[in-house]
C-alpha cells in the first residue's frame, strides 16, 4: 500500500507550503491487482481439485441457499450468475437458459461436465462486457462480493446485462459470523476462503444504488448452519424471521432491480421571455 503520511520538513517548519503527498502509482495498481485475481485462481483451482468436498455445515449451508434461491426465483428463467463455481445453484433453479461465469479453469471445466445443459464462460466478472452480451431475467451474486476486488465496476457490468424487469439477488457472508467460519475452517467443516471484504448489507445497498439499482427487500437467512432434525428447520425458516435472531443470520440477502429512469418531458415550445425595465416617465 502506498505511503501517503506527511512528514515534516525543514521547509514545512520555515513556512512554505508543504509537498503534495505522493500520488499511487497506476503501475502498481495493476500488478497488485493481477496478483489479487491470481492467488484467487489459484485458490478456487486447488478447491476443485479436491473434488466433492464439500460436507458438514458447508453442505447444509449450500442446500439451504439453494431453498432460498428457488423461492425466489421461479423455474424456466434466464438466469445468469456470477462466481458460479461448479454451476450447483444455478442448476437447482431449472432455468430455461442458464450461463455461469467464473475464472477458474478448473471449476468451469467441472461446471460444463456436471451440467452441460448450461453453458458455462471462462471469464472475469470484472470484465463481463468481454464474454457476454444481451439481458437476462435474474443475475445471482452468491458469496461473491465479499471477494471482489472491484465491487462498484462489477455492479455497472451487472447493470449493462440488466433489463427493466432482471432482478438481482446478491448474498453475503455476515461479519458477525467471521470468527466462527475462521474456526469452522480449521475444523475442515467449511471450504477455506481467502482475506474478505466482508461489506455490510449497507455497504452492498449503497453500492447497488450508485450503479443504478433500487433495493427492494433485505433480509437475512440461516441462523443454524448445521443439520439437526426438528431444529434446523425451527431455527431456519422460523426463528431467523423475528427479532433478535434476525440479526444472527449467517447470510444477508439483497434483491434488486434497476432504478427506474425518471421521465425528462421536453418543452412543447421554445420558452418566451419577457424583460421588464423599471423607468422613471420624463415626459
Amino acid at each position: 500500500m502506498t505511503d501517503t503520511t506527511l512528514r515534516r520538513t525543514d521547509a514545512v517548519n520555515a513556512g512554505e507550503p508543504p509537498a503534495a503527498p505522493p500520488q499511487a502509482d497506476p503501475a502498481h495498481a495493476d500488478l497488485a491487482r493481477e496478483r489479487y485475481r491470481r492467488e484467487r485462481i489459484a485458490h478456487w483451482d486447488a478447491l476443485a481439485d479436491r473434488g466433492d468436498t464439500v460436507r458438514g455445515a458447508a453442505a447444509y449451508y449450500h442446500r439451504r441457499l439453494a431453498e432460498v434461491y428457488r423461492f425466489l426465483i421461479p423455474p424456466g428463467q434466464r438466469i445468469l450468475e456470477l462466481g458460479c463455481g461448479r454451476g450447483d445453484l444455478l442448476a437447482a433453479l431449472q432455468p430455461a437458459e442458464g450461463v455461469g461465469v467464473d475464472f477458474s479453469p478448473a471449476m468451469v471445466a467441472q461446471a460444463r461436465e456436471r451440467h452441460p445443459e448450461m453453458r458455462f464462460v471462462l471469464g472475469d466478472v470484472h470484465s463481463l462486457d468481454a464474454v457476454l452480451s444481451g439481458t437476462y431475467d435474474a443475475i445471482i451474486l452468491s458469496d461473491l462480493v465479499n471477494d471482489l476486488w472491484d465491487v462498484q465496476g462489477v455492479l455497472e457490468h451487472v447493470r449493462a446485462l440488466a433489463a427493466p424487469g432482471t432482478r438481482v439477488v446478491v448474498n453475503t457472508y455476515s461479519r458477525l459470523w467471521e470468527p466462527a467460519l475462521a474456526l469452522a475452517e480449521r475444523l475442515g467443516l467449511a471450504q477455506p476462503v481467502l482475506y474478505q471484504n466482508w461489506l455490510t448489507p449497507d455497504d452492498v445497498a449503497n453500492l447497488l444504488h450508485l450503479t443504478g439499482f433500487e433495493v427492494i427487500r433485505r433480509w437475512q437467512e440461516v441462523v443454524w448452519p448445521v443439520t439437526t432434525p426438528l431444529v434446523d428447520r425451527l431455527c431456519n425458516r422460523y426463528l431467523v424471521r423475528l427479532w433478535p435472531f434476525r440479526h444472527l443470520g449467517l447470510a444477508n440477502f439483497l434483491l434488486a432491480r434497476p432504478a427506474p429512469q425518471e421521465a425528462v418531458e421536453e418543452p412543447a415550445e421554445e420558452p418566451l421571455v419577457s424583460v421588464v425595465v423599471a423607468a422613471r416617465n420624463e415626459a
